[in-house]
């Protein structure tokens, strides 16, 4: 079987590697591969010297696009992409199943899907649409988030979203359509055993992942800790580094902002950490609070519709109910009570385990690609 994986618009594999994420991204593929009889024919928008990135490896081919859309105008770039899907036909003639982890660059696939004749897989990690929204987006963008996304689920013979919540919110949204085609595939982990129980890790210094942009909502983070002796350490950069760092000096806050990290250096990090902090006004399915969860941090987490579907307030994690609930006065019970952070921890680590390990995902890949084709033939 074969498998056509088209990467989001104007990211490439080169990206991936720059970022540390290349492990992380390509870990489901190369399970399968080695499971199974499966190929994987990438598409991305690098250039002819990503091909050699991944080496000697069979099972994955690179097919980059970054030579057919070398130009800076992105309006010229866009009418361009709407016609590689005919410049790709023969290149992807033995391909069995299209697939596409994001909505942006999802219109390539989906010509391609009715020149080729082969079924198509849309995931989103995020409701795009609901983000768009709650971002306060032009009027303008918000439409083109609509009709993307209904274009998406009306042309895809199986359209992926990592939450319970985006299911209820989209079918909602697009309830005159009659959508059929959706179902909840959410984030995993490649789970390993921590080297490090939670009583031997830093308890006064919080670990936060994330961008520096409104959603993260790390203002109003800050100022949660800022009248306590806690020390918050944050990976990621953004348009509001400056903001952050600013804040932080006026209150006298101890914080410690890092750029991004290789992923694999950011899973040992983990362990380092009692307690892992997100305060973002809305999410989709994140990876980091999972992450965090397999090497038993407790999360303590400003609570929005989809993260309660992976904490359980006072059984896998902390549910701040608002922004005036107190993180110090958890942390300081928690710290004051061992068994209940031990208990807090192993729950944490256990639910990961049932609900999102990279085992129970290649599973469901296997089969929903299995169900494709046997629908096709």
């Amino acid at each position: 079987m074969n498998i056509a994986l088209f990467f989001t618009y104007d990211v490439s594999l080169r990206d991936w590697e720059e970022l540390g994420l290349l492990d992380r991204e390509l870990a489901l593929y190369n399970s399968i591969s080695e499971d199974k009889n499966i190929k994987f024919t990438f598409v991305t928008y690098g250039n002819d010297d990503e091909k050699n990135i991944l080496g000697e490896n069979n099972n994955f081919k690179i097919v980059p696009l970054g030579n057919y859309l070398n130009y800076k105008n992105k309006y010229f770039r866009f009418i361009l992409s709407l016609l590689i899907p005919f410049k790709l036909k023969k290149e992807l003639k033995d391909i069995d199943i299209l697939k596409t982890n994001q909505l942006m660059g999802s219109w390539i696939p989906i010509v391609l899907k009715y020149i080729t004749k082969k079924p198509l897989i849309i995931r989103t990690g995020y409701d795009a649409l609901d983000f768009a929204i709650k971002d306060k987006k032009s009027k303008f963008k918000i439409i083109l988030y609509y009709f993307l996304t209904l274009l998406a689920l009306k042309c895809s013979n199986m359209y992926f979203v990592t939450s319970k919540k985006d299911i209820e919110n989209i079918k909602n949204r697009f309830k005159f359509f009659k959508i059929k085609n959706i179902y909840h595939r959410p984030n995993w982990v490649n789970i390993t055993d921590s080297k490090k129980k939670i009583t031997e890790r830093k308890k006064e210094t919080l670990l936060a992942v994330g961008r520096l942009e409104t959603q993260k909502n790390y203002i109003n983070l800050l100022s949660n800790i800022s009248n306590s002796d806690l020390e918050i350490d944050i990976f990621g950069t953004g348009s509001l580094k400056e903001k952050v760092k600013n804040f932080a000096n006026k209150n006298n806050l101890k914080l410690n902002l890092n750029e991004n990290i290789n992923h694999s250096k950011l899973m040992d990090l983990y362990e380092d950490y009692m307690f892992f902090v997100m305060y973002s006004n809305y999410e989709g399915h994140p990876k980091t609070l999972i992450e965090a969860m397999s090497k038993g941090c407790i999360p303590i987490i400003l609570k929005n519709e989809n993260n309660t579907e992976i904490i359980d307030h006072y059984e896998n994690g902390i549910l701040l109910d608002s922004e005036k609930d107190s993180i110090e006065k958890w942390i300081i019970h928690l710290i004051d009570n061992k068994k209940e952070l031990e208990r807090l921890s192993l729950n944490a680590v256990k639910f990961v385990k049932k609900h999102y390990s990279l085992s129970n995902a290649v599973i469901t890949e296997n089969k929903d690609y299995q169900s494709l084709v046997n629908k096709n033939k």
